[in-house]
């Protein structure tokens, strides 16, 4: 039997990690292969690099480790799954959105937004991933 594959995309914040928790109540671990991703997220101005809100601007080195330690840190909660970590650098909806093309994936599962302000302003990543998707996209509420 075919495994599904599932993207999960993951931004450091605990309420991203419903996720990982609605994934284990209605999978089973020999059903499914798991892809946690994590974005970090840009934003160019005036040939500037701002990156999201918990980063300091262009150190790249700091942003690999804090995107590996979101990673890390779903994959202590699925013991037993088939997974694959992919991190990189840009604009949230797009990466996810090539991703899930890219490789095929069946399934892609994440919660709502949760970026406030400027963030929130340029659009929810949740709002374009729905709309643009070429797989179903279930979304978990707060």
């Amino acid at each position: 039997m075919k495994k599904l594959k599932i993207l999960v995309p993951l931004d450091g914040t605990e309420r991203s990690m419903h996720s990982i928790n609605w994934l284990k109540d209605f999978f089973s671990k020999d059903s499914i292969s798991i892809t946690l991703m994590n974005v970090v997220e840009t934003v160019l101005t005036n040939k500037m690099i701002v990156t999201t809100p918990n980063s300091t601007p262009n150190e790249f080195g700091y942003l690999a480790e804090e995107s590996r330690a979101v990673l890390d840190k779903a994959i202590m909660k699925l013991e037993g799954y088939e997974i694959e970590k992919f991190s990189i650098l840009g604009y949230a909806a797009d990466e996810i959105l090539k991703k899930a093309e890219k490789d095929s994936h069946d399934i892609i599962i994440m919660t709502k937004c949760s970026k406030k302000g400027l963030y929130r302003i340029i659009g929810s990543v949740t709002s374009k991933v729905v709309r643009n998707a070429k797989v179903s996209v279930i979304v978990i509420p707060d």
